[in-house]
C-alpha cells in the first residue's frame, strides 16, 4: 500500500499529463491560440502533408526566437489533426560550400537571408534560410517564414513575421488543399494593363483563383450575349483603362454591376506622359482623362477629382548626377509617387506596409444609401495640384518645403457595399437588354492608382510586383492588390487570419545600451544579495531554535 501510493499514484498521474494536451493562453490579444478557421481547415484535411523546415542551424538570437514560435505554432497545429508530418532540415548539414548552397537553395525559390551581428567590435555575417515548404506528394508550396515590410529595423521585421506565422502556414495549407475554384475575369479591352505588367500579380493569384480574359468589345454586335458572358464570373478587374467606355459597353458595366458581379478599378484620372517625362525631355503635362464613366461612378456615389496628388512621404527616384564615367545616380524623393497607408477601419490591409500609388487623385465620397469605406489614402502631409499642370524630373532635385504640404490625408482608394442604382435610371439606355435592372446589391473597390497592380518590367521579364528595380526597395502592393481580390471574393478565411492582431513587446535598444553597465551590476549583484538573504534567515531561525 506504502509503494502504490508513493510510487504507483505519482507515476499514474504523470503518464495521463503527458497524454492530455491543453494550452492555457493567457495573452490579451489570443496569440497562441489558432483561429477558428486555421482549426477547421486542419481537422478536414484528408491526407497526410510533409513540413519541411529550414529555418536551422546556427541561428542569430531574433531569429531563434522566431524558431521557438515556429514550432509552438506547430504543435499547436499537430494537436488539431494527426496528419501532417513536420521535419527539421538543416540546410547546412553535408554541404561543402556556402556559395553552392545558397544557389542551390535560390534555384528552388528558397533564397537566403543575410545577417549582421555585432560580436566583439567586429561584425559578423550570417546566413539563414527563413523558408519552409509544404508538400502533398504531388505538388509543393513555399513558405515564407520573413515578414520585411519596408522601413522595419530587425527587431521590427521579427516581430512582423512572429505575428503573420499562422497566416503564412494557412496560406499554404489552403492552396494545396484547394479543389474548386472561384473565376476572376480580367479586361484586357480599352488599353488596359499590358500583360507582361500585370503578369505577376496574375501568377500570384493562380493557386487561389482561375483567371480568364475578357474583352469587352469581342461581340459588339450581340451585347445581350457580352453581358450574359460576363455574368459568368463573380468579378471583373479592370486595371489602367485608357480609353473612353462607350455609352453601351457603360451599360452592360452598370447591368452587370447590379446583377451582383463585383467590380475592381484601378485608373488613373489623370494622364501622363511618363515616356517624355523620364526620357531626354524630363518634363510632361498632366492632363485630366475622360474614361467616359464618370456619370456612372457620381450615381453609384464617388467622385475621381482630375488632381494629382503630392505626398512629402514619398517614395524616390534614381536620377543621375554629372556625366559620362563621372555620372552618379541617387535617390531622390519624388512626390508625385506617395507611399498610402491603409486605414485602420478597412477591412483589410491594415497590418501592411506601405503602397506605392503613382500619380494618384483625390477620391470623394458622396451621399447616397451605398456604405462606402475609405480604403487607403495619402500622408496627413499632402498637397494637389489641379490638371492641367506641367510635371518637370527636376522637380526631384528642389529642396521640399515641408509648410506647403498642409492637406490631411487625401482618401486614394475606396470600398462601396450594398443597393446601388442605375446609372441610366431615368434615361433611355443605348440598348435595349432582356430584364434590364433599375436597383441591385454589389460591391465595388476602385483605387485611383492606374498602376497600382502592374509590376516593373527588366529586358522583357516581369519583376515581382512592389519591387522597384531602380532603388531596390519593396513596397506592399501586391499583398495589398491580392487582399483587396480576396475581400470582393468573399474569401474571409485569408483576410481574418492576415488581419488577426497580435502585439509584441519591443525593446528600446537606445535605452537598453544606456542602462547595460546597471543591468550588469545588478544581474550580477542580485543573485548573490538574495543568497546572502536567505542564508542570514536561516541562520537566524536555527539560531532561535536551537540556541541556548
Amino acid at each position: 500500500m506504502h509503494l502504490l501510493k508513493n510510487i504507483g499514484i505519482p507515476l499514474l498521474l504523470l503518464i495521463l499529463v503527458q497524454g492530455l494536451h491543453y494550452q492555457w493562453d493567457t495573452t490579451p490579444n489570443g496569440r497562441y491560440t489558432l483561429n477558428e478557421n486555421t482549426r477547421k481547415l486542419l481537422r478536414e484535411l484528408e491526407q497526410p502533408l510533409e513540413i519541411d523546415l529550414f529555418l536551422n542551424g546556427k541561428l542569430p538570437a531574433d531569429y531563434l526566437r522566431l524558431q521557438r514560435e515556429m514550432q509552438t505554432l506547430l504543435k499547436s497545429m499537430e494537436q488539431q489533426t494527426d496528419q501532417l508530418v513536420i521535419n527539421s532540415v538543416d540546410p547546412f548539414e553535408g554541404s561543402e560550400s556556402t556559395e553552392r548552397l545558397i544557389e542551390e537553395m535560390t534555384r528552388f525559390g528558397l533564397p537566403p537571408e543575410y545577417t549582421f551581428e555585432d560580436q566583439n567590435q567586429t561584425v559578423e555575417q550570417g546566413v539563414v534560410f527563413p523558408w519552409a515548404m509544404v508538400n502533398d506528394g504531388n505538388q509543393s508550396v513555399r513558405i515564407p517564414l520573413l515578414e520585411k515590410v519596408l522601413g522595419d529595423n530587425p527587431q521590427q521585421k521579427i516581430n512582423r513575421s512572429i505575428a503573420q506565422l499562422e497566416f503564412h502556414f494557412f496560406d499554404a495549407l489552403y492552396k494545396i488543399t484547394q479543389k474548386q475554384k472561384k473565376t476572376i475575369a480580367v479586361l484586357t479591352s480599352h488599353g488596359t494593363s499590358e500583360s507582361v505588367k500585370i503578369a505577376d500579380l496574375m501568377r500570384s493569384l493562380q493557386p487561389y483563383y482561375q483567371l480568364a480574359s475578357f474583352d469587352l468589345k469581342a461581340l459588339e454586335n450581340d451585347p445581350q450575349k457580352t453581358l450574359e458572358n460576363l455574368k459568368r464570373f463573380p468579378l471583373l478587374m479592370i486595371s489602367n483603362p485608357s480609353q473612353a467606355f462607350t455609352e453601351t459597353e457603360k451599360y452592360l458595366l452598370d447591368q452587370y454591376l447590379l446583377q451582383g458581379g463585383k467590380q475592381w478599378w484601378a485608373i488613373n484620372a489623370v494622364a501622363v506622359n511618363r515616356d517624355s517625362l523620364f526620357s531626354g525631355e524630363g518634363s510632361a503635362v498632366a492632363v485630366g482623362r475622360t474614361l467616359n464613366m464618370e456619370n456612372a461612378f457620381f450615381k453609384y456615389g464617388f467622385r475621381i477629382q482630375k488632381n494629382l496628388i503630392q505626398d512629402l512621404y514619398c517614395a524616390p527616384i534614381v536620377l543621375a548626377s554629372g556625366a559620362d564615367r563621372s555620372a552618379q545616380y541617387l535617390p531622390y524623393p519624388w512626390p508625385y509617387h506617395p507611399l498610402s497607408q491603409p486605414t485602420k477601419n478597412s477591412p483589410f490591409g491594415s497590418h501592411g506596409g506601405k503602397v506605392i500609388m503613382p500619380f494618384s487623385s483625390t477620391v470623394d465620397t458622396l451621399i447616397n444609401i451605398v456604405k462606402k469605406t475609405i480604403l487607403i489614402g495619402s500622408s496627413d502631409f499632402s498637397k494637389s495640384l489641379q490638371t492641367p499642370v506641367k510635371i518637370e524630373l527636376k522637380e526631384a532635385s528642389e529642396k521640399l518645403r515641408p509648410e506647403s504640404f498642409d492637406l490631411p490625408s487625401q482618401p486614394t482608394g475606396i470600398a462601396l457595399k450594398g443597393e446601388f442604382r442605375s446609372a441610366f435610371e431615368n434615361r433611355i439606355p443605348p440598348i435595349m437588354l432582356e430584364s434590364p435592372r433599375t436597383v441591385g446589391n454589389s460591391e465595388m473597390v476602385v483605387f485611383s492608382s492606374g498602376t497600382l497592380a502592374e509590376n516593373q518590367v527588366d529586358k522583357s521579364n516581369p519583376l515581382e510586383l512592389g519591387y522597384d528595380k531602380w532603388t531596390n526597395n519593396f513596397y506592399d502592393n501586391k499583398n495589398y492588390v491580392q487582399q483587396s481580390l480576396h475581400y470582393l471574393m468573399g474569401n474571409e478565411a485569408l483576410l481574418s487570419i492576415k488581419n488577426k492582431t497580435v502585439v509584441l513587446p519591443q525593446l528600446d535598444l537606445q535605452k537598453t545600451k544606456v542602462l547595460s553597465p546597471t543591468l550588469k551590476a545588478v544581474l550580477l549583484l542580485a543573485p548573490l544579495l538574495i543568497l546572502l538573504l536567505i542564508g542570514g534567515i536561516l541562520l537566524r531561525w536555527r539560531g532561535r531554535k536551537f540556541g541556548q
